[in-house]
């Protein structure tokens, strides 16, 4: 499962490698262009990410197990100077991504050592949220807050801080049905903050104008805009990690800001995630986890007028991943899950093997 993953500090990671990107760096192949003239590319940056999954799981009393391509992705990178580059992505998943295939294209200004102001225009994984984790499956934080738009985004960043605002259109309009189409208005904004006191540790908060925006809940938006009782509520989150040398510890918190009131229920979406790691080996890493959630869904029946598909309201979990090639790993994870559909609980058990460069 790719996550998409960003980390908050998408400019800090600029500044020290020249490289931006709002998912971990699949780059392996770089090619410094000497000799060529100063208004022409000076950098490409390229990445390779192949996953293979099967998994198997029994949830409810149901069995089901299946073998999936999970993730095939592509990222260019050509930067111009020391200060401008393009980025484009492409993100195949399947029963996922088959039909929108295009996951970034953007261009990025400033960011530099000499310029710590920049501006990102285009499409790009927004850093309301952290995510970072050792474990196959997506947290449940970003299964809350995840976001890919085409939009603005202006900030300050330096070794040790970054701080942003962006704008985009969204598509949940309040009173307007999915497919009535509405006003083309931006009218949606985030804002993040990260920073680094020490090489051990980094902390952040964010926050975003409408969590029906965001990837999990763009549809369920768009669904219930025009229901009774709806009104747009925000969400905010925070997050810390700690690197202590073999150890890694990821926390993270996200939540709707109101309840959002329709028919005659309350919701209030709210996520968490709690996870440690440890290299055993310089090859090695196995790790634990413990996340939650509340009113957490993937989808709303109009008939009804209810949410469906419900997330786990509780997780628990192991991950053991191992780099048994230079460009290749292989990890096997379990996740016992509750507070399903109908208070269902279950199993599950995920093995992927992955070529990255």
């Amino acid at each position: 499962m790719s996550k998409g993953i960003h980390n908050g500090l998408l400019v800090t990671l600029l500044l020290a490698a020249n490289s931006f990107s709002a998912k971990p760096s699949r780059s392996g192949g770089e090619e410094q262009l000497l000799g060529w003239p100063t208004n022409s590319i000076q950098k490409l940056d390229y990445g390779v990410l192949l996953e293979m999954e099967g998994f198997a799981s029994r949830i409810g009393g149901e069995n089901q197990s299946d073998l999936v391509v999970a993730t095939v992705a592509f990222d260019l990178e050509m930067a111009v100077n020391d200060w401008m580059l393009g980025h484009v992505g492409v993100l195949w998943e399947q029963n996922s991504r088959e039909d929108d295939n295009l996951d970034e294209a953007y261009l990025a200004f400033g960011a530099s050592e000499t310029i710590p102001y920049y501006l990102i225009a285009g499409r790009f994984y927004q850093p309301v949220g952290n995510f970072e984790s050792a474990f196959i499956s997506d947290p449940l934080t970003l299964e809350l807050m995840e976001m890919n738009r085409t939009a603005g985004m202006v900030g300050y960043a330096n070794f040790w801080i970054d701080v942003n605002v962006g704008a985009f259109n969204g598509d949940t309009k309040k009173g307007v049905a999915s497919g009535d189409g509405g006003d083309t208005t931006i009218s949606d904004f985030y804002a993040s903050a990260s920073i680094i006191p020490s090489e051990q540790v980094k902390v952040g908060a964010y926050w975003l104008s409408d969590l029906m925006e965001t990837y999990n809940y763009g549809d369920i938006g768009e669904d219930i805009a025009d229901q009774p009782g709806y009104e747009k509520v925000g969400a905010a989150g925070i997050f810390a990690n700690a690197y202590l040398g073999r150890f890694t510890l990821n926390a993270e918190y996200a939540t709707a800001l109101e309840h959002y009131k329709l028919g005659s229920g309350q919701y209030r979406p709210m996520a968490f995630n709690l996870e440690g790691s440890v290299l055993l080996h310089e090859k090695v890493t196995v790790g634990l986890k413990y996340e939650a959630s509340e009113d957490l869904y993937a989808a709303y029946n109009r008939t009804l007028a209810q949410y469906g598909d419900k997330l786990p309201g509780q997780a628990y979990g192991a991950v053991v991943a191992c780099q048994f090639l230079e460009y290749a790993t292989m990890a096997v994870e379990y996740m016992h899950l509750e507070e399903l559909n109908d208070g269902a609980r279950g199993d599950l058990i995920t093995v992927q093997v992955g070529l990255e460069f």
